[in-house]
């Protein structure tokens, strides 16, 4: 019945969102009875992004399943720093959205973020005895991506069959709204595969490491097609994390160094010679000559100050209000709707408080990796969620992707992966611990009873 209904839809376009629609009630239903099939449904839709009146897929989709899965959170599972980090960051929101210029969308930011809180909460709870779960969500991003990248090449082509044409002539884009926006997820998404190859590799299993090893070859094809810096610097600054954090783990390191080679190479033979010539040259006027960079330099100036003269926030969304009122300068041509700096326009979106939310929850995954030392391999699992999060951020620091929904759910996963999987690896730790004790205590029963002529 819903598919011929969808017919009389019209365009392509509409009958996307009315399964979308469907999807988004079936997910509810399905959540409701399994909560962690509702976070797998969320992980593998939230790429896919396409907009309503007035909302867009990813909202629809989020709103919806926290409704029906909050009532899984348990405040034992989550650690007392994500408690305080989330709680700070949605709570800053609703305090900046009261004295907003623009109430209605501020609120709509609080309450986005607020839900994407509420997921990692959820997730913690549902999902904190399964062992496998980091690894399946690193799988899904690695399907979803390269889906994404595929129709990223279609737009190159001049195919734009149901993403629509890219906002930026040139720069495809896929499901997401802007070109940089989609190179930062290729980039995130490549780090996590990276991990995954190297612990694939370390336990033998080859069919996987071909899979990943073909899968990131593909990504960073996508990714350099788009011509994006900021995707680059996050995919540099997510590989060299991802080596600092296993600096300790001496044969592991070593081949890390020798996978980031290899696929760096890989990635520069498949890339269009073209194309390098066309990332080289705006690299090469990355120095502020460039009209855009000048531009990014001066809102980030105009977003700095405005976050020191008002502790509480201008509100999510309110930044093109401030801009209007408050600045002039001949770099900014445009009211943009942000500061091209995430922290700062974190900040502006939900005040100080909003910010030292978002620090904690970018910062602890890090400290706690790094603090952790050793670690079986699967340590690099959450060693690349980390990594993740630092490469995400050193794009942040020229741009801003919230937004976009999809990312704040992004963020999150990645808080949640390095979470989860510190976790399992400790409680992995202290059973062998624990079995290695009690078969020394074994070993020394028997001895004792031999010594006294008893049979144990």
């Amino acid at each position: 019945m819903v598919g011929l209904a969808t017919v009389k839809l019209g365009s392509l376009q509409h009958q996307l969102k009315a399964l979308i629609i469907v999807v988004a009630a079936v997910a509810m239903v399905v959540a409701a009875l399994r909560a962690d099939i509702g976070l797998l449904i969320l992980i593998s839709l939230t790429p896919f992004e396409f907009g309503f009146y007035g909302t867009n897929s990813d909202q629809v989709l989020v709103i919806a399943l926290t409704i029906v899965m909050a009532w899984r959170i348990r405040s034992s599972a989550i650690p007392a720093w994500a408690s305080i980090g989330g709680m700070a960051l949605a709570l800053g929101g609703f305090i900046a959205s009261i004295g907003a210029h623009n109430q209605s969308i501020a609120l709509e930011g609080a309450t986005n973020w607020l839900c994407a809180i509420l997921i990692l909460y959820i997730a913690l709870s549902v999902l904190r005895e399964r062992k496998d779960a980091s690894r399946r969500m690193v799988d899904i991003f690695l399907g979803s991506a390269v889906i994404v990248v595929i129709f990223a090449f279609l737009q190159k082509a001049g195919v734009n069959a149901i993403v629509g044409a890219p906002y930026t002539a040139g720069h495809p884009n896929s499901f997401f709204a802007y070109y940089t926006v989609y190179a930062g997820y290729v980039a995130l998404v490549a780090t996590l595969a990276t991990g995954e190859i190297l612990i694939a590799l370390n336990e033998g299993r080859i069919a996987r490491v071909s899979v990943y090893g073909a899968g990131l070859v593909f990504m960073l094809a996508g990714l350099t097609v788009s011509t994006s810096r900021g995707g680059i610097v996050a995919l540099v600054g997510g590989w060299l994390m991802l080596v600092v954090l296993n600096t300790r783990r001496g044969s592991v390191l070593a081949q890390i160094v020798v996978i980031l080679v290899i696929f760096a190479g890989a990635g520069y033979i498949a890339t269009p010679a073209s194309t390098i010539g066309t990332i080289e040259h705006r690299f090469a006027k990355s120095n502020g000559t460039l009209g855009e960079d000048k531009e990014r330099f001066a809102l980030h100036k105009a977003g700095e100050e405005a976050l020191l003269r008002d502790p509480f926030g201008l509100g999510y969304g309110n930044f093109s209000y401030y801009l209007s009122s408050n600045v002039r300068s001949a770099h900014i041509s445009q009211t943009f709707f942000h500061a091209h700096e995430t922290p700062i326009q974190v900040g502006l979106d939900s005040g100080w408080l909003g910010l030292a939310g978002f620090l904690i929850l970018f910062a602890c995954p890090v400290l706690l990796v790094l603090g952790y030392g050793g670690g079986g391999i699967q340590t690099v699992r959450a060693a690349a969620f980390a990594a993740a999060l630092v490469g995400f951020m050193a794009q942040g620091l020229y741009d801003y992707f919230f937004y976009d929904q999809a990312f704040e759910i992004f963020f999150v996963a990645m808080v949640w992966g390095a979470i989860h999987t510190l976790t399992v690896e400790s409680k992995e730790g202290a059973s062998k611990r624990s079995v290695s004790l009690r078969s020394l205590r074994n070993r020394r029963r028997s001895r004792g009873s031999l010594a006294t002529g008893h049979i144990n």
